[in-house]
């Protein structure tokens, strides 16, 4: 008896591991990567005529909250938030979308990058095991990831953000085992966000009457972070504090900071 109930708490153990992985959280290494943000860490707000890939889209609350539907449906969401909603769930639906592509017909795509499906790598491929996979969006595209690496085989720079985006899965696991790169500045997404022509510049521009997002342009490592602890500022909170302006007072009116 006492064997198996060693054993019921070595899988007890085990699952509250793959849990704090899923996460980011309290799970030694893995959540040492995702300090709060570094004095390198910087964010703007940019002109919608300037965007670029590798810019971020950061969900506008007053887009999102309380019954905004263009925003949340080109995520997939049913719905934004309600303005009852707690500070935490709020800010867990105020997407942050990484642009992979920006088109001259005012199309795209992106990733969000915040939302976890609560999987692991590892339950997909063979590859990267324990690292979290996101919901990249409502769009089928499969598995991507965004790293800052340009040596991992097929891998597209996102202008010059510092970011690269996709590339062959077995060269990005033999750099990092070759002691090179990291596997914890990898993030790995299901699907994608995409706009059709004109949607994206529509969805952009300041003078919108339906404008959903707040494009901003920020440090490599800033889009890279990942919380280490759950109660760590949210990316959406630290680019609005960095970025000031009309987010940071967007932000406040909202009492989201």
């Amino acid at each position: 008896e006492a064997a198996a109930g060693g054993g019921e708490d070595d899988g007890t153990n085990v699952e509250l591991f793959r849990q704090s992985l899923i996460q980011g959280w309290g799970g030694g290494s893995v959540g040492d990567a995702g300090a709060a943000a570094e004095p390198s860490d910087w964010a703007e707000v940019v002109g919608s005529d300037a965007l670029r890939a590798g810019d971020v889209l950061v969900a506008d609350p007053a887009a999102f909250i309380g019954g905004g539907e263009v925003g949340p449906r080109r995520v997939g969401l049913a719905r934004g938030p309600d303005r009852d909603w707690t500070r935490r769930e709020t800010l867990r639906l105020l997407p942050v979308v990484l642009l992979t592509s920006v088109n001259e017909d005012g199309s795209g795509e992106g990733v969000w990058l915040t939302m976890r499906t609560g999987q692991l790598m590892g339950d997909f491929v063979d590859f990267f095991h324990s690292r979290p996979l996101h919901y990249g969006g409502p769009i089928d595209a499969g598995l991507t990831m965004v790293h800052p690496y340009p040596q991992v085989p097929g891998s597209k720079q996102l202008s010059e953000s510092g970011l690269f985006y996709g590339g062959d899965f077995a060269g990005a696991q033999d750099w990092v085992e070759e002691g090179e790169g990291s596997s914890l500045r990898f993030r790995f997404f299901l699907n994608r966000v995409r706009w059709g022509a004109g949607q994206l510049k529509e969805e952009v521009r300041a003078d919108s009457e339906i404008r959903p997002w707040v494009p901003v342009r920020c440090s490599a490592d800033l889009v890279l972070s990942e919380a280490s602890s759950i109660d760590e500022k949210p990316l959406w909170v630290k680019i609005a504090e960095l970025a000031g302006g009309v987010l940071e007072l967007k932000a406040r009116q909202f009492g989201l900071l």
